[in-house]
């Protein structure tokens, strides 16, 4: 497990302050000849030798932390500086000058036990020293301030140059904490939304024990900084009731595909959607605190909330999702019985699934693949009165039965009579 510390740097020399700027865009340009030599298919030695023949001046170690950088990036053609400054650009609204900057204002060292915890961006006290490879001995000091200590035994540090101040980044490892949860006890079950987390406590058969929606009202509008403190905080405080209860935390995993959909509803929510980061948060929190998280499938979590539990319940659609997910992360196959109503709407044909209250309507492809993933029966005829069988006297119940509706001895509704089989015998009427 790793831990994150963030702050920014401030060097009270201009020369040392443009230096390593200098520095950043000398790394910046040789991680990106690291990156086409890696996609001309060149290995990660031969990469280095290749990107070292024009960046000698940069150093070994600044050249191979640039090639390692380079190999973590997997996708094709990929745009350094970032796609959406590179089209601003092209249309006039960010200037050339501003999109090198862009592209240009990173400098990275990776940690090293045997060197002082990192050989090239060091932390001493509360300064940030940065190595100077043209000056051998030389280091570039600036002011430090990060929002937490750093253990300093192998850290990582990432510099970068955004709105005029270098902000710093500082990772480290830390020992794994002991889970301190179980599934004997129940699970914390989660539903993510753009606006908040719908929460659910179940016990270890899956029953609802408790309910409720931690939200924040700005998330969705507030600015970048608000929106990942409020994140931050709704983390804190899922995790610590999970730990308080000894119970797993069980998510859904969710992933959207680039490509905009053409619901403007959708795409409005999707650029607002906080699930990357709240998984994130929810993770590095419960990893310090021993709670264990666990993530499931989240195809028609929603569908079988809604028809299952939310009338009975009183839930709302995200608190009856909660709870499907927190039964599926305890190992139960739910099970759906639904009746099914074929219809045609708009040329395509559509299966109706009628619940105990509501009704949902699904394509066959998507029902055929909902019976893959759960156990999908037929609803069971009741013996409430619209089961009655009208043909006969009122007194006339109905038995369900796998094989259809069987008809059972007439009783009294009335209560002035007993009925024709004495209850509490032998023979009794089995409902």
């Amino acid at each position: 497990m790793r831990t994150v510390a963030h702050g920014t740097v401030w060097f009270p020399d201009p020369a040392d302050s443009n230096r390593v700027q200098a520095l950043m865009v000398d790394y910046c340009s040789a991680r990106r000849a690291a990156y086409q030599a890696l996609q001309r298919g060149l290995k990660i030695n031969d990469a280095r030798k290749a990107v070292k023949v024009h960046y000698s001046h940069l150093g070994q170690r600044f050249i191979n932390d640039a090639v390692s950088e380079a190999a973590r990036v997997t996708q094709p053609n990929a745009l350094f500086g970032g796609k959406r400054a590179w089209k601003d650009m092209q249309s006039g609204l960010l200037s050339k000058g501003d999109w090198k900057a862009r592209r240009n204002n990173t400098l990275y060292s990776r940690g090293d036990k045997t060197k002082q915890g990192n050989p090239n961006l060091r932390i001493v006290r509360d300064e940030l020293w940065v190595n100077d490879p043209n000056k051998r001995g030389l280091w570039l000091k600036g002011h430090l301030w990060l929002n937490k200590p750093v253990e300093l035994t192998c850290y990582e540090v990432r510099v970068q140059f955004k709105d005029g101040k270098f902000k710093v980044t500082v990772s480290w490892g830390v020992d794994d904490v002991p889970v301190g949860t179980s599934k004997q006890l129940g699970a914390i079950g989660l539903d993510v939304n753009p606006d908040g987390v719908a929460l659910v406590e179940t016990n270890a058969d899956g029953c609802l024990l408790h309910q409720e929606y931690v939200g924040s009202g700005r998330a969705m509008f507030a600015k970048k900084n608000k929106r990942a403190y409020d994140v931050r905080q709704m983390a804190v405080e899922i995790v610590d009731k999970a730990e308080q209860a000894g119970k797993p935390i069980v998510l859904e995993k969710l992933t959207f595909k680039n490509a905009p959909s053409k619901n403007p509803r959708f795409n409005r929510m999707r650029s607002n959607f906080l699930h990357r980061q709240m998984i994130e948060a929810i993770n590095s929190r419960a990893a310090r605190s021993g709670v264990e998280v666990i993530e499931v499938n989240p195809a028609f979590t929603s569908v079988i909330g809604n028809l299952k539990y939310a009338d009975p319940l009183s839930l709302n659609r995200h608190t009856a999702a909660a709870l499907v997910i927190a039964r599926v992360g305890l190992g139960l196959k739910e099970v759906v019985r639904v009746d099914r109503v074929e219809q045609e709407t708009s040329g395509k044909k559509r299966v109706t699934l009628e619940g105990r209250t509501r009704r949902i309507a699904l394509t066959e492809k998507a029902l055929s693949w909902m019976e893959h993933l759960y156990d999908v029966r037929p609803k069971l005829p009741g013996v409430t009165p619209p089961h009655l069988d009208a043909g006969d006297s009122p007194g006339h119940m109905v038995q369900a039965s796998s094989q259809g509706e069987e008809v059972i001895e007439p009783y009294n509704w009335s209560g002035s009579s007993s009925p024709s089989t004495p209850l509490g015998k032998e023979g009794d009427v089995k409902w």
